[in-house]
């Protein structure tokens, strides 16, 4: 498998370069919404089966969670471009907010370097 590592605007330009190839381009945002519940939902399936009580059927497919992750960020990525938002500026908001409403809502480490 290839390691190789993209920045968000990257993932973006990927994504739209391989929608753009398609006259249907992307899908509307309600489509995209469902097909997120559905990858997410993959993933639970996955999740369950590495860390639940329900293990795989002998007849079920073999899946990764990184593959259902992966997934995840392609449907992202296809909903943030056919709004067109960035994706970095949308985890900037995120990130901030959390920051700012969780700064000390968790037990924080008496070493941070551990």
């Amino acid at each position: 498998m290839e390691n190789t590592i993209y920045t968000t605007k990257e993932i973006q330009e990927r994504v739209d370069q391989y929608i753009g190839q398609f006259k249907e381009g992307y899908f509307s945002p309600l489509s995209l919404m469902a097909r997120l519940t559905e990858e997410t939902g993959e993933l639970a399936r996955e999740v369950n089966h590495y860390y639940g009580e329900k293990p795989k059927k002998k007849t079920e497919k073999e899946k990764s969670m990184e593959e259902e992750l992966g997934d995840i960020i392609f449907v992202l990525t296809c909903f943030a471009n056919s709004l067109n938002m960035d994706l970095s500026d949308c985890f900037h908001r995120a990130i901030t907010k959390i920051e700012t409403r969780d700064k000390d809502r968790w037990t924080k480490k008496d070493d941070l370097h551990q």
